[in-house]
């Protein structure tokens, strides 16, 4: 008896699993966007969305491999480069998160991605515990965001978790010591756990402009 899903196109699938992410269904998006993931002509676009549904089901490492799939396959994908080194950041490797925010180098200021920019910097000055000047960058980001408001949801949860703090004030008051940067506190680390990847999936489909 053949399987029914292999009667199904790539862009079938891949609508079939939107649609079974948006009703909060990931036994069904993940059966066809492994599917659609297998196929010789898996696009970087499927392995993105099997990346950040992985993501939200708490999946680390697999999320991480199907991401550093969909980059690998398209250079040219900023909002995977970005993800990918979000998923390495929340694993607390950041010199794997700096090298796949590596590849934004590229997006010119007037790129409609260039934002990422932005949220790459409030990242990385949040990695080095300099709080001021990541609430400042992931605000810049969020103001330059006009074409994913749920990347901006998720980076407003990060800014609200460094405002709340426990110590925020000592931390103001101490930030020209020079100390080396720490351990993500337990309300960052539950903020970025938090980010959701389901939300960049359904946003990364139906964005123009990605990989095919």
């Amino acid at each position: 008896m053949s399987d029914p899903l292999s009667t199904l196109t790539q862009a079938e699938l891949l609508a079939l699993a939107l649609e079974a992410s948006r009703r909060g269904d990931s036994g069904h998006a993940l059966v066809y966007l492994k599917e659609a993931a297998r196929r010789s002509d898996a696009s970087a676009r499927a392995l993105f969305m099997l990346g950040s549904e992985y993501a939200q089901l708490g999946l680390a490492s697999e999320a991480k491999a199907s991401m550093s799939r969909a980059v690998e396959q398209a250079d040219a994908f900023p909002l995977a480069h970005f993800q990918l080194g979000m998923l390495h950041v929340v694993s607390g490797e950041n010199a794997a998160a700096r090298a796949a925010w590596a590849a934004l180098d590229g997006l010119a200021s007037g790129h409609a991605e260039s934002y990422l920019l932005a949220f790459r910097r409030g990242m990385q000055h949040l990695m080095a515990d300099e709080f001021d000047a990541a609430v400042q960058a992931l605000r810049e980001g969020v103001a330059a965001n006009r074409a994913n408001e749920p990347l901006n949801a998720d980076m407003r949860r990060v800014i609200d978790a460094i405002e709340h703090l426990p110590g925020r004030q000592a931390t103001q008051e101490t930030a020209g010591a020079a100390l080396p940067p720490s351990p993500l506190p337990e309300p960052l680390s539950a903020a970025l756990d938090d980010v959701d990847a389901g939300h960049l999936f359904i946003s990364a489909y139906t964005q123009r402009g990605k990989p095919h």
